[in-house]
Formats: structure tokens, C-alpha cells, sequence
């Protein structure tokens, strides 16, 4: 005889590879969806970084705007108005607001003052087109090559007539309080490289840099010291470098008159 138990002491033992399954499939869904989660995230930090990366290139190889307002003429010029760091500073920005006109850019311009954003390709400028042929063509062909590296020279003041240095040196002497210490920065009409068409003072991001780095190749150096942003044209310095600069204009043998 068989011997069985009652069904009240069998049990069931479930499947148990069913009991397995449900959460099995539960565990797969939530790192299915958790992954999903993670790779859109990360799409979007990648998306962002390469929007951030694509403006900081862009902001670094884009030139700068041109400002649309000429510099005011000299005989409309306050004294106030007038730059005097460096025998030089001498753009302006009267009349905001008001396009200039092509036509009468000499005319506005006659005493050298130019506009923000001028360079050395702006010969409808007096203060462009009144440098030194040496100059000018060394300028040129170095602001074309600083273009390609993503540095946009900009001319600060070039060429200056006698009237608008003899102005720049009253106002340095009104601010630095002596004729000695304006010597530093302004020379007179009679001993400035700028009357003469010889000296340029540029600007714009890393403009002075680049060409204190690359200006001897095309015979353009500093001069002094106190002045970074002053170049002078020697035909010497492509093949010997550049000449020792003076500690400021005061030392220059040249502007002694």
C-alpha cells in the first residue's frame, strides 16, 4: 500500500522560475530607464559645453566692430577731449549717434584724429595716409599677418598735424603738472615722430604683444619703454632686431631740439 500524506501537510512549492521573472523584469526596466535618463543628460552637458566653446571661438576670431562715429575736427575739439598718454591717444568719440559720411572723412580728419577701429588699410585718413611710405607698408603687411592669427591691429594715432600736437602737449602739461614730466609722454610739434609720419601707437587685444613679437620681421619696433604701444619703422631690424629702446621719450637724442 502507498502510503500518501494528507493535503493538509502537502504545499505547493511555487515556480520558481516565475517568482525570479517579475522582478527580474522590474530591475531591467528601471536601469533601462535610468540609462536612458543618464545618456540625455550627458547629450545634453555635451550640448552645451560645444555652445560655450563654439562663442568663446567665435568671440576670439571675430574683429572687432568699427565704430560708425568719426572723431570730431580739431577746431571743434575741447581741450578736455584731447588724449595725451603717449604722445599719442588721440581717437575721439564725438557726435555718437550720427553715420559719418565717406565723403567728408578727409575733411573731418585733416588734423589726424581716427575714429575707433581704424587700421592701417584706412588711408582715407590723414592720419593713414600721411605716414612714411615704409611705415605704412610694413604696417600693412604686418596687420594682414596678425589678422591671420586671429589679432586685429587697430591704429590708436598715426600721423598728427603740428596743431593737434601742439594741443596734445597744453593738455599733457595741464594734467602732469610740469613740462618735465609731460616730456615723458608728449613731445613738441618740432621733435614728434607722429608730425613727422614716422610713429604709429596701436591697440586692440594683444596688437602691442604680437607685434613686439613679430614686428621685427617686418622692421616695426617699440621705441620706449613707457610706451609699448608706440612703433617706429627700422629698415635695420628685419635682419639685426630691433634697436635698444629708450627708458621714455626723454631719452630719445631725437626729440631733443
Amino acid at each position: 500500500m502507498t502510503l500518501t500524506s494528507s493535503p493538509r501537510h502537502q504545499h505547493t512549492v511555487p515556480n520558481p522560475q516565475k517568482r525570479s521573472n517579475l522582478p527580474k523584469r522590474k530591475r531591467t526596466a528601471r536601469l533601462l530607464i535610468g540609462g536612458a535618463t543618464v545618456v540625455a543628460l550627458a547629450g545634453l552637458g555635451v550640448a552645451l559645453v560645444s555652445a560655450q566653446l563654439g562663442q568663446s571661438t567665435a568671440s576670439q576670431s571675430e574683429p572687432p566692430v568699427r565704430d560708425a562715429v568719426l572723431a570730431a575736427p580739431s577746431d571743434a575739439e575741447k581741450p578736455s577731449d584731447a588724449g595725451t598718454s603717449s604722445d599719442a591717444d588721440t581717437s575721439g568719440d564725438a557726435g555718437a549717434g550720427n553715420a559719418p559720411n565717406p565723403s567728408d572723412a578727409g575733411a573731418e580728419n585733416s588734423d589726424g584724429r581716427l575714429p575707433f577701429g581704424t587700421t592701417a588699410f584706412d588711408t582715407e585718413y590723414a592720419g593713414i595716409s600721411n605716414l612714411s611710405p615704409s611705415l605704412l607698408d610694413a604696417l600693412q603687411v604686418a596687420t594682414r599677418d596678425a589678422e591671420s592669427a586671429g589679432v586685429y591691429v587697430m591704429v590708436n594715432s598715426g600721423w598728427r598735424s603740428t596743431e593737434l600736437q601742439s594741443q596734445l602737449l597744453q593738455d599733457a602739461r595741464a594734467e602732469y603738472g610740469s613740462e618735465e614730466e609731460a616730456a615723458r609722454w608728449v613731445a613738441s610739434p618740432e621733435t614728434s615722430l607722429h608730425v613727422s609720419g614716422d610713429a604709429v601707437d596701436v591697440e586692440g587685444g594683444g596688437a602691442s604683444d604680437w607685434l613686439a613679437t613679430n614686428g621685427a620681421a617686418y622692421g616695426l619696433c617699440q621705441t620706449y619703454l613707457n610706451e609699448p604701444w608706440h612703433f617706429e619703422f627700422q629698415a635695420s631690424a628685419s635682419s639685426n632686431g630691433c634697436a635698444e629702446q629708450y627708458l621714455d621719450p626723454t631719452y630719445d637724442p631725437r626729440l631733443r631740439g
